[in-house]
């Protein structure tokens, strides 16, 4: 095979070619972790994250799927396994894994494993995959749980796999923790197989551009981001601009506040003010906040170019000890996403105060993450799904409906739930008159029904927020609708337990619709016949 002819590091067309092939890698690694999953929440939510990161643990591309915050947690969840596996200790095949939601995601489901890539026999590149799995073990993934220790197992830094060689002692223990470990262990081999492939096919160009190294190459790809958010942040007037909103919480309402401090090229987060962390499972970690941080300023500022970690350099935060998005343990986390998928609303509340033409108003997020199991006819079952609210209303257009900012994770169909659970879905559409009024709509929630048909009564844990604080509108627009659970016969749904679902019973879930932007009277005429024409907006406001 010929070799490219052009320098990549200073041909900026050979820096072109060299990175669409470099995202074919990784995009490569990502089909073979969907083909090869076992698990719903990998193969339809895409709750996984696909990563190449150099030889300094920084990130360098992401697959087209993968999570956001993934890209900025994972690389320094590899800067603590190279400390725990010094780079000269490493061998070909070798793969480190850990859960711990203090390194990791910051929280147990998802499971971060890292494959050296090798050249001239030594570590020149890390293949990453993040996947959530069906299930960790301990209580079911909820809200309700008072200490990490409840939610599931828990591991270190850890070799997992040793020159190609799965250490078969951890399988057999992850194995006897958890409630399907044919999905588990399915999915585990899943990430290994998409690791493997990034190696492969890395080497393969490397091979075909003549690189020996490719530390150049990743640098430029990273120091050009680096570049254009550097240059964004420039343009911003120095200053502080801070911004707080009010959650639901648990017992009580809670605080999430931030300054935002521009100071030439650089910027800082900090969260002082923020509320205390709580004693249930909505606490958020320092790595996945400071990751849901960055992601929407990035978005604002400079959203073209690509996630790297270019893009995490010029961006600091501070956050106290002890606060909800910077939790110490063993404070409970599963359902940190809770409190990590508000993040967006602050910044972009803070960002508004300079830039109000980049930012969304308030999202319908957290939206609502529900997950039953039980058994049927012996064979034990974990359906999780991962719904959508509507984004807000932008300075420019309406936002989108059932979109699942500040992540992409996809929604798990009404087929495959009902394919391997007792369960069926009645009813799933967009919810009408959900959207915040304003020049520019906000995006519709969703309704859905969930029936249970089986013999057996079925647990079913309940993760969401904005039940008392709708999505706020920004600059004279609407509120959003707020997220609703209940059963049946009325009764409405604690958001944040667990509860049972007894066979021929009904949950009714209708997701927070997203915050109108701007007065409803400078609405475009054709805009609101067209809404109701499509039935987005009727003339009952209690549909929603």
């Amino acid at each position: 095979m010929s070799t490219t002819t052009v320098d990549p590091v200073v041909d900026p067309i050979g820096l072109e070619i060299a990175w669409r092939r470099i995202e074919a890698v990784i995009n490569e690694a990502e089909a073979t972790l969907i083909r090869a999953s076992f698990s719903p929440l990998i193969r339809e939510a895409f709750d996984f994250g696909v990563l190449l990161l150099d030889a300094s643990a920084g990130s360098v591309a992401q697959s087209q799927r993968s999570m956001p915050s993934f890209v900025g947690t994972l690389p320094r969840t590899l800067r603590v396994g190279l400390e725990r596996f010094p780079p000269e200790s490493w061998r070909p095949g070798d793969v480190f894994a850990t859960n711990d939601p203090w390194l990791g995601t910051g929280h147990l489901p998802d499971v971060t494993a890292v494959r050296p890539i090798f050249r001239g026999g030594k570590p020149v590149a890390y293949a990453g995959c993040i996947a959530h799995w069906a299930d960790i073990g301990g209580a079911i993934w909820s809200a309700d749980s008072r200490e990490v220790y409840e939610e599931g197992l828990r591991l270190p830094p850890t070799k997992l796999v040793s020159e190609g060689e799965l250490n078969e002692d951890v399988a057999a223990i992850i194995a006897a923790n958890v409630r399907v470990p044919e999905q588990v262990l399915g999915d585990l081999h899943a990430q290994l197989a998409a690791m493997e492939v990034t190696e492969r096919r890395l080497i393969e160009l490397l091979d075909d551009m003549g690189l020996d190294d490719p530390a150049p190459l990743f640098a430029a790809i990273q120091e050009r981001t680096e570049r254009a958010i550097r240059a964004a942040i420039a343009e911003l007037p120095d200053g502080t601009y801070a911004h707080s909103i009010d959650i639901d919480g648990v017992d009580e309402p809670l605080v999430l506040s931030a300054a935002i401090t521009v100071k030439g090229e650089e910027m800082l987060v900090d969260w002082e003010g923020t509320s205390p962390q709580v004693d249930r499972a909505i606490n958020e970690t320092w790595n996945h906040a400071y990751a849901m941080s960055v992601y929407p300023i990035k978005c604002a500022l400079s959203p073209e170019m690509p996630n790297n970690e270019g893009a995490y350099r010029p961006i600091q935060m501070a956050a106290p000890a002890g606060c909800i998005v910077h939790a110490q343990p063993p404070a409970a986390v599963a359902s940190r996403q809770m409190i990590g998928h508000y993040i967006a609303a602050v910044i972009f509340g803070a960002l508004a105060q300079v830039v109000p033409e980049l930012v969304l108003a308030d999202c319908g997020s957290p939206a609502p993450r529900i997950v039953f199991t039980g058994s049927e006819q012996g064979t034990r079952y974990v359906a999780a799904l991962t719904l959508s609210g509507g984004m807000g209303g932008q300075y420019t257009r309406d936002g989108l409906s059932a979109a699942p900012f500040p992540t992409n994770s996809g929604g798990t169909s009404a087929e495959i739930v009902e394919a391997g659970t007792p369960l069926v879905i009645r009813r799933r559409e967009l919810r009408a008159n959900s959207g915040g009024s304003g020049k520019h709509r906000g995006g519709l929630g969703v309704t859905i029904e969930i029936q249970l048909l089986g013999e057996d009564p079925c647990a079913v844990s309940v993760m969401t927020d904005r039940v008392d604080h709708p999505p706020q509108g920004a600059f004279g627009g609407g509120d959003g609708a707020p997220n609703v659970l209940r059963k049946s016969d009325g009764t409405l749904v604690h958001p944040k337990s667990r509860t049972a679902l007894r066979p021929g019973e009904t949950i009714e879930i209708h997701t927070a619709g997203g915050a109108g932007y701007g007065p409803e009277a400078d609405r475009d005429p054709a805009l609101i016949e067209r809404d109701r024409e499509l039935g987005y907006v009727t003339g009952d406001p209690e549909a929603a």
